[in-house]
């Protein structure tokens, strides 16, 4: 009987050392929760980089949808696919700041042309973004690009005018056509006129005609036929 009493007892010492166990187990847990709650409530959304941006609104948008919440849970993707619908941002970084602070740092868009497409007017940005007009976002003179597809060429092209030391604020407006060829209006209302092929060395060209006072009286300077330059 002795024995019989010993193992009860064993069990039911075992059994209480079994309940104390979980209910810490439990209780860390709960613990855990509610700590990461208070510690890590997120409590500022900083946005550094705004010019363009209406950074009211951002910070209206980004606060509404993420404070309150866990930082240390806290998915960079949702804030991500938030900045992603502004087509005025190039680039972002999201740093969380613990205990309770979020640090985004943006990089918006340069604006490079203004595109006319079906008679309306938007902005043309460098990662070739189509931005609805406002002239409040323009703070310098920008050339006009014509043609159906032109925005999803024209950096390219623009980028080739550089590369070949052409001067890019001498040009009023782009036109562009879909055999992937441009005619440029440059602002004393000269138009030249460019080939789909050997494009750098067109451009190489048309610098030197552009420096030679014989050419002034010509409006328009042709390059469309191979080795053969065409005025009027």
């Amino acid at each position: 009987m002795l024995v019989i009493a010993g193992s009860k007892k064993i069990k039911i010492i075992f059994y209480f050392l079994i309940f104390i166990l979980l209910s810490t187990i439990s209780s860390l847990e709960n613990y855990k929760t509610s700590t990461d709650k208070s510690i890590f409530h997120l409590n500022k959304i900083e946005i550094i980089g705004t010019n363009k941006i209406n950074s009211d609104l951002l910070q209206l948008k980004l606060d509404n949808e993420f404070l309150g919440q866990n930082l240390y849970s806290l998915s960079s993707k949702k804030i991500a696919n938030i900045l992603n619908e502004n087509k005025l941002i190039k680039k972002f970084n999201i740093k969380k700041k613990y205990p309770d602070k979020i640090i985004i740092k943006l990089r918006e868009v340069d604006l490079v042309a203004i595109f006319i497409k079906d008679k309306k007017k938007y902005l043309l940005a460098d990662n070739n973004n189509l931005v609805f007009y406002n002239e409040n976002l323009i703070n310098k003179n920008l050339p006009n690009i014509y043609g159906k597809g032109a925005e999803q060429y024209f950096n390219n092209f623009k980028k080739i005018l550089e590369d070949n030391n052409f001067n890019i604020d001498s040009i009023s407006s782009y036109y562009f056509f879909q055999i992937n060829r441009w005619d440029l209006l440059i602002n004393d209302q000269r138009m030249i006129k460019l080939p789909e092929k050997n494009l750098k060395q067109a451009i190489i060209t048309v610098n030197k005609l552009l420096k030679n006072k014989n050419f002034d009286k010509y409006s328009v300077i042709d390059l469309r036929i191979n080795d053969k330059i065409i005025t009027q």
